[in-house]
This record gives structure tokens, C-alpha cells and sequence, in this order.
């Protein structure tokens, strides 16, 4: 099984995506910022490790606060645990990292989400916003 680790960053009632691009998965759509648990690394550090690499802000483990878990198989069929945490506070101006797989940085009102976000996770988002920390799909 694949673990995934996701951030919600918020700021001003807005959002932050990352519009993927050059990836095997969904490019051209807007997604969370985050990636997989490497061997031997807690979710929260993968969390942290990911932001900084991403967007280029620091965050600490108790910046983080567990709001979900989906559980999915994948477009090649593999099982797939994505944890997901709200970033409470960071130090740092966000900035797109990598160029080469995100072609912008975008905020947006939850509201008012664009319609190429990856389903999965307009799907965590609306679980989220209900405060539901659970949730299947794909099996």
C-alpha cells in the first residue's frame, strides 16, 4: 500500500493549489502540494519535507493538524492511503519550487474551486469541510 501525505494551506478564506504540469497523473489539473511517504519517514515529516520542496515555505509538526484520510485505489489499480493536515502556520513567502511539474500557484475561495482540480481532492475537500475524517473511493 502507497501512504500519501497532503496540505491544506489557507490564507485570507482562500485556498492554495498547485496547477500540476510534466506529471504521469492528472497534469494540467490543480491539486494539494504533498507527495509520498518515503521509507522511514513520519507522515509529518514528509508533510514538511514536501512543503518546503513545493512552495518553498517551513512548517513544524505542531503547525499540522489531522483533518482526513482517503482511502482509493489508484488509475493502476494500487492501494493508496492519502492523510491529509491542515498547515495552521508557517514561516516563508509561498513560491512555485518546481517549475518543471507545477506550472502556477494558485488561491482560490472554496466556493469558487476550479473545475480541473483533481476529483480526489475536491472529494477530500468536501469531506473536510464537513469534518468527516474518512472516507473510501475507487474500490
Amino acid at each position: 500500500m502507497n501512504i500519501y501525505t497532503l496540505g491544506i494551506l489557507e490564507h485570507n478564506a482562500k485556498l492554495l493549489l498547485l496547477l500540476r504540469q510534466n506529471t504521469k497523473f492528472f497534469s494540467g489539473y490543480y491539486g494539494l502540494m504533498g507527495g509520498k511517504i518515503e521509507e522511514d519517514e513520519s507522515p509529518s515529516a514528509a508533510l514538511i519535507r514536501e512543503t518546503y520542496e513545493e512552495i518553498g515555505i517551513k512548517i513544524t509538526a505542531e503547525n499540522l493538524h489531522f483533518v482526513h484520510c482517503l482511502s482509493f485505489k489508484n488509475e493502476t489499480n494500487d492501494k493508496v492511503l492519502a492523510l491529509v493536515f491542515k498547515i495552521i502556520s508557517w514561516h516563508g513567502e509561498t513560491v512555485n519550487k518546481e517549475p518543471d511539474k507545477c506550472a502556477a500557484l494558485a488561491w482560490f475561495f472554496y466556493d469558487n474551486l476550479p473545475e480541473n482540480i483533481i476529483p480526489r481532492h475536491r472529494l477530500i475537500l468536501d469531506h473536510v469541510r464537513q469534518s468527516e475524517m474518512y472516507s473510501e473511493c475507487g474500490w
